[in-house]
């Protein structure tokens, strides 16, 4: 009888060896490509705001769809902080007032409607991004270790100085 417990138990553990942890590689490999594509991408983004000194509804979905492109939901936060020369101190405008601005459209020098949020020369832009959902690696990992890890498995930060900024968005 203790014999038969003892292969009983082998096949169980062996089978867990053949299997879940090699999943478990796999799943934290896509969890590695995912990372590669959102910071990739928030660079992208984010140099592409820095070179031309404005935010385009175009490129924000566009950058959105790259994120979206990796299986996972991402929250997704702007800073841009404007230098006020009255009072001689940066103001912050977050994502919420910057996505406002992609909604409603400014308009530019010939009275056309432009969907923009503009940055001035030497402004800073950040964004900062986690991913909000429990990847499949996350999962599989928590239910071995029994723990209550965090869900952000995917997390980037990126920005800098507006260096340039065009006219003619």
């Amino acid at each position: 009888m203790e014999d038969t417990l003892s292969i009983i138990f082998a096949i169980i553990l062996s089978l867990i060896l053949m299997f879940m942890f090699p999943l478990i590689d796999t799943w934290d490999l896509q969890d590695n490509l995912s990372y590669v594509v959102a910071y990739a991408s928030t660079v992208d983004f984010v140099d592409a705001v820095r070179n031309t000194g404005y935010i385009s509804r175009d490129a924000w979905d566009n950058y959105q769809n790259k994120l979206a492109s990796t299986g996972n939901t991402y929250e997704v936060s702007m800073e841009h902080r404007r230098f006020n020369n009255d009072l001689s101190a940066y103001l912050n405008v977050y994502t919420l007032e910057i996505e406002d601005d992609l909604e409603k459209g400014i308009l530019d020098n010939n009275g056309d409607k432009k969907y923009v949020h503009k940055l001035d020369k030497y402004d800073y832009f950040y964004v900062t991004i986690k991913n909000t959902n429990r990847t499949q690696a996350t999962i599989l990992s928590d239910f071995f270790t029994s723990g209550g890890s965090t869900n952000v498995k995917i997390a980037v930060a990126y920005g800098g100085v507006v260096w340039s900024v065009r006219d003619d968005f």
